[in-house]
């Protein structure tokens, strides 16, 4: 081989192996590498879905506030049909009149929470987040409607305008004092809560980051 053939030669050795590490710096041929960089990302993957799934702390403290200043929009309605029989005894001018009426009527109730300052609060707990609140009570004054009577017995009975509307006097205080009552009622505290967690679950759900919001809870204040 003549000088000019090894010369040749050692210029196309030292250009083929000039491209090879070239290459090989641009598509680096690691596996282990590659396994470490697959790994890297799984693991950023499951941090930020763990961070999700215990994001909802962070914004507790707003659904606090939250809950307080929608507290009219958190009020459970109960509609019921209700009746009491009243005597009704009159003498107009010597002349007794004697009767006892069915007094019919529908009431609406509103029920719900103290949201106050200091009267409720929201945790987190070992199993999820904790509503210490007081028991649920009459948020308004209920509303009467359809009113209607009928007479069940009696000699005779004034059917005048004035007459009928004194049937239903004392009508208020008697719903009032029902209503105490019913914000008692096991079946009415089920449907306060049931309002209560959802409006708190929806709120929690629609913040950023949230994946995962636990079981609620209400515990009630003695």
């Amino acid at each position: 081989m003549t000088n000019k053939n090894v010369v040749a030669a050692a210029i196309a050795g030292a250009v083929a192996a000039a491209i090879f590490f070239g290459l090989s710096k641009v598509w680096p041929v690691d596996p282990l590498e590659e396994q470490v960089r697959m790994l890297q990302a799984e693991v950023s993957s499951q941090r930020e879905d763990l961070l999700g799934y215990t994001k909802y702390t962070d914004y507790l403290s707003a659904g606090k506030k939250h809950l307080q200043e929608q507290m009219k929009f958190i009020a459970a309605t109960v509609v019921r049909e209700e009746g009491y029989t009243r005597v009704v005894n009159k003498n107009v001018l010597g002349v007794n009149f004697n009767a006892i009426v069915a007094i019919s009527y529908t009431s609406e109730y509103s029920f719900g929470y103290a949201l106050t300052p200091g009267d409720y609060d929201i945790g987190k707990t070992a199993t999820g987040i904790e509503v210490t609140i007081k028991k649920p009570i009459l948020v308004a004054a209920p509303a009467t409607s359809k009113l209607r009577h009928r007479i069940l017995s009696g000699s005779v009975f004034n059917n005048s305008q004035a007459a009928i509307i004194g049937l239903y006097e004392g009508l208020d205080a008697r719903t009032l004092a029902s209503g105490r009552a019913l914000a008692r009622d096991e079946a009415v505290i089920a449907l306060c809560e049931k309002k209560l967690v959802a409006f708190l679950q929806d709120f929690l759900a629609k913040q950023p980051g949230v994946k995962h919001i636990p079981s609620i809870s209400i515990s009630y204040k003695p």
